[in-house]
């Protein structure tokens, strides 16, 4: 009877104790806004409870997660994508996903082109914890005023351009606002003349001087000499003043080139989705190449060093799943990483319904495609060229020495 009782008290505590150790996944994150919906998406995996715990301060949030990561760390992070992770992945810091990736590729319910923001030598570090395109903003109320059409090919595009420049109003707007934003049209040509050209670029197998940039910053210089875009001075909307959106809003500038994060922003100035504003992807320069559209993508990464490395997993599975992805889809409106989810209404959901349906190739953008220190460097170059654009050649140069810096030690 002694022997029956031990072992049944034996049992009840390794019992106890894997609940215990599948109930403890930590979940450290920097969008402290998102804290009741973190909540509410995670209270619907019944494998694991969690302790999620949000940052208000990006540098705290940083300093901490880094701190932890060799010690006692969270079992799930937040961070941010490509080459912004990389220094995690080459000290082993984080696990790699690649299994639960391929469980949902083999399955046709995520995209291979995802997973390419979270990669390093054939391996998958993270799941997406958001998903933005880079569409055209465009004004519907001009459009119709008009007479124009949604541009599938170059040709029409800048056929709208000479209309809307006629009509008095600037084509583009385009910013150097908060230095970053200076790369978005830098890698929009090159995407839409040569987008493996621009992946080579990227990863330091073209060169910034050859022919292809080169064509792209002609295209680029075309547009301004013309007056289809403007200045560059505009912001995005972060500061006070007469930003880009708010002549957007005012129907001043036609078209902006912005994630589809920003479009609150853009209906926060006044102006209706899907009745005054609406989406299109820029059409390529060669209608016969595959359609493309740029991604950024936020990631969740495990830590290597986890307690409770198996929940995590765990955690990452169901999230990876339709039902998480609709539910998340749901809550954020942003577009869901599992294809079999519902996709989000208004104008965001018929973007990524064309997306999926017409098999656009998905590029990563260059802030994260690229090594972090080329990119902080080269986004003060570019503006060099926003602000004078005959100043091209030297731009290139410039651009290829810190290129050179950074891949000549790799």
């Amino acid at each position: 009877m002694k022997k029956i009782t031990s072992l049944f008290v034996g049992f009840l505590f390794l019992f106890f104790t894997n609940i215990s150790i599948a109930a403890e996944v930590q979940f450290y994150h920097d969008k402290a806004g998102w804290q009741d919906w973190w909540v509410e998406i995670f209270e619907m995996d019944s494998n694991n409870s969690y302790e999620i715990t949000p940052f208000a301060d990006t540098t705290t949030f940083q300093a901490t997660v880094r701190q932890s990561l060799r010690a006692d760390p969270p079992e799930l992070f937040t961070w941010w994508a490509g080459y912004r992770m990389k220094d995690m992945v080459d000290s082993g810091l984080v696990e790699d996903l690649s299994p639960l990736w391929k469980k949902y590729i083999d399955a046709g319910e995520v995209s291979p082109d995802l997973a390419k923001a979270f990669q390093f030598d054939g391996k998958t570090y993270a799941v997406p914890n958001l998903i933005a395109f880079w569409p055209m903003y465009y004004n519907k109320k001009i459009y119709a005023e008009l007479g124009l059409e949604v541009p599938t090919t170059w040709e029409q595009l800048e056929s709208n351009f000479t209309k809307i420049k006629a009509s008095g109003r600037t084509p583009v707007g385009q910013t150097i606002e908060g230095r970053w934003p200076a790369f978005i049209w830098f890698e929009e040509f090159l995407i839409r003349s040569n987008p493996d050209f621009y992946e080579d670029l990227v990863e330091g197998r073209a060169k910034y001087t050859d022919p292809e940039v080169e064509e792209a910053f002609l295209t680029w210089k075309s547009w301004m000499d013309k007056g289809w875009m403007d200045d560059g001075s505009a912001s995005f909307g972060f500061t006070t003043g007469d930003s880009m959106n708010n002549s957007f809003s005012k129907g001043d500038v036609v078209h902006m080139l912005v994630g589809t994060w920003f479009a609150s922003t853009v209906t926060g100035a006044g102006i209706a989705e899907g009745e005054e504003w609406g989406y299109f992807i820029m059409p390529n320069k060669d209608a016969s190449m595959q359609p493309a559209v740029i991604f950024e993508a936020g990631p969740i990464m495990v830590a290597a060093n986890a307690k409770n490395k198996d929940a995590a997993l765990d955690a990452l599975d169901f999230w990876m799943s339709e039902q998480a992805s609709a539910k998340w889809t749901e809550l954020m409106f942003f577009p869901p990483h599992n294809l079999k989810a519902d996709l989000p209404g208004g104008e965001v959901g018929k973007l990524v319904k064309q997306i999926n349906d017409e098999n656009y190739r998905q590029i990563n953008r260059y802030w994260e495609a690229t090594p972090t220190v080329i990119c902080e460097a080269a986004v003060d170059e570019i503006a060099k060229f926003v602000v004078d654009p005959t100043s091209y050649k030297d731009v290139m140069v410039g651009l290829q020495a810190i290129a050179d810096s950074y891949w000549s030690k790799q």
